[in-house]
């Protein structure tokens, strides 16, 4: 089991919030990355639907995200109503050979090819 997650947290933005949720966005992902269990992040815009961003981080696992939202709830206060209320936090079960620590690797009882049992 590769035991990695992958946490997404999309907003839709209004335009005339798009500086400010910008801003707000970079000071959550700095206090994310500041977290144990921290492995990367990114913040992105939809490029056909500029209204539509996604917080994207990386997490040696669930307890670590866990806890790190835990310590920046009121960071991320002010960005709750902008929120897409939808799951957003994946186990990592699968990464292609040469991208990374656990490369080649499935988890969860899957294979390469995202189906339980045997290849």
């Amino acid at each position: 089991m590769l035991g990695g997650m992958l946490a997404v947290i999309r907003y839709s933005v209004p335009g005339a919030r798009t500086e400010e949720f910008a801003t707000q966005a970079r000071a959550i992902l700095d206090l994310l990355a500041a977290q144990p269990g921290y492995l990367r992040g990114r913040l992105g815009r939809a490029v056909d639907e500029p209204a539509l961003w996604a917080l994207v981080s990386e997490w040696e696992g669930a307890g670590h995200y866990r806890r790190a939202l835990s310590a920046a709830r009121m960071e991320m206060y002010p960005l709750m109503t902008l929120m897409i209320n939808e799951p957003g936090a994946f186990e990592e079960v699968y990464t292609p050979p040469g991208a990374g620590v656990n490369a080649g690797t499935t988890g969860s009882g899957t294979t390469g090819r995202g189906t339980t049992g045997k290849a």
